[in-house]
């Protein structure tokens, strides 16, 4: 499970709540990014704090783990000649051929995602919004 982050600019962060996160989607989102440019774990995670209006920044733990699985799998590499100890990766041509496959995927598990939402405030007793989800939910 993530934290949601509300941002503010003056960078203090305000915790808003416990959301889990789709599975793959921060695959997903790294693998976007490192298409895009070359990127160290750290400035990974800031893309992605960006990306997402500061409403969702995985931790460093989430981050370097998923960098070691992705290299694993040979889906990204690490380039050659950083300047200390920071490291940058570039994703591969495998992980391109990945990341189409993880974009196919992105309907299912958000239909899925909105399946539990409706499921969720059933439980909570708001029918009306169960239903609105629901309903949008069998139009993806």
């Amino acid at each position: 499970m993530t934290h949601l982050l509300a941002y503010n600019p003056s960078n203090h962060r305000t915790r808003v709540g416990m959301a889990s996160v789709p599975r793959g989607l921060l695959q997903l989102i790294a693998l976007q990014l490192l298409s895009e440019s070359s990127l160290s774990g750290a400035e990974l995670q800031e893309q992605i704090r960006r990306s997402s209006a500061g409403v969702w920044k995985p931790g460093p733990g989430s981050i370097y783990f998923m960098i070691r699985e992705l290299r694993e799998k040979e889906l990204i590499v690490e380039l050659p000649g950083g300047t200390g100890t920071t490291r940058r990766y570039v994703i591969s041509n495998k992980g391109k051929s990945e990341l189409e496959r993880k974009k196919g995927e992105v309907g299912k598990e958000v239909r899925k995602q909105l399946e539990i939402l409706s499921y969720y405030c059933g439980l909570a007793g708001d029918k009306s919004l169960s239903a609105k989800i629901s309903e949008l939910s069998s139009k993806i």
